[in-house]
């Protein structure tokens, strides 16, 4: 075993180790928790969704590189694959519908979203459950051209080498179908928090005219959950466009440089490892600062 190989092993291993642990912190901390709230089951299944991208992608990669063998046959390649590409799907989703039902609860009462704002918590189970089935539908198709890495029958030229399995086949309608689901989630997150930034820069410029006449507003928690998803929309973003930079080189340049891959990997394991801890820390610290005092339910999302 090389030294790079077994750095990168244990890198992959504790990236993903430390982001289960964090997505499962999670799951359980709003699954235990006594608070109702209606982005709760957005919440939860982001953090299914994260840790099961984590234990399809990353552990198989950790392994490979730790043990140098390829334990995964036709059959377990194809769940494994199918899993990881449905739970990224379901990131993306997911990470979209917090974006865009927070813009729209944070909307003033004269905007045009105030009349729909009363009915999004009726829409965020419906919403979820479309994620699903969708995006296990379109990966489906996909998953058929997976076989296990390294086999003889594998050797086809076109093909793409993920490392611990192989895409024999890559079609040009699966990856245009891709293409636009991305495109348009990350278009809905970009819409989204532009609006929200808008806001914030309003709330921002009250602020200033409260300060000027000796008042010292606090931070409503509304704006503290709005600075968070903010900050995992950014987050998902950057790693998405890098991400898929080097996904087309990877196509379009078919080499066996598998330095592309690792830091793909690497990149888009970003995102599901930091989400955990940055909801957990900005839900204790809301209901620290607003809860506790009053001893009140805090319905922030």
């Amino acid at each position: 075993m090389l030294l790079h190989e077994m750095i990168l092993g244990i890198i992959l291993l504790s990236q993903s180790g430390v982001g289960v642990l964090g997505n499962f912190l999670l799951f359980f901390y709003i699954s235990t928790s006594h608070r109702s709230r209606p982005m709760d089951s957005i919440l939860a299944q982001l953090a299914l969704t994260n840790g099961i991208l984590l234990l399809s992608h990353g552990m198989p990669m950790a392994i490979i590189y730790l043990r140098k063998h390829y334990f995964l046959g036709n059959a377990e390649c194809k769940i494994a694959f199918f899993l990881r590409r449905v739970s990224r799907g379901l990131s993306m989703n997911f990470t979209c519908l917090l974006s865009v039902f927070q813009a729209i609860i944070i909307s003033p009462s004269s905007s045009w979203l105030a009349k729909i704002k009363v009915r999004v918590p009726k829409f965020i189970r419906a919403s979820c459950l479309f994620c699903w089935i969708f995006n296990m539908i379109v990966e489906i198709n996909g998953t058929i051209c997976i076989a296990g890495s390294r086999n003889s029958s594998n050797s086809h030229k076109g093909g793409i080498d993920i490392l611990y399995c192989y895409w024999d086949t890559v079609f040009v309608e699966f990856v245009i179908l891709y293409s636009l689901r991305d495109v348009l989630h990350v278009g809905c997150m970009v819409l989204s928090s532009g609006y929200m930034m808008f806001l914030l820069y309003r709330h921002h410029q009250r602020v200033q005219y409260l300060h000027s006449t000796n008042l010292s507003p606090k931070i409503s928690p509304d704006i503290r959950v709005t600075h968070t998803i903010l900050m995992l929309v950014g987050t998902f973003i950057l790693a998405y466009c890098i991400s898929c930079s080097f996904v087309l080189y990877k196509i379009y340049y078919i080499r066996t440089d598998f330095w592309v891959m690792n830091v793909t990997t690497l990149i888009i394991l970003c995102f599901p490892t930091i989400c955990p801890f940055l909801l957990i820390h900005i839900d204790n610290q809301i209901f620290r600062s607003c809860c506790a005092p009053r001893w009140s339910k805090c319905r922030y999302f």
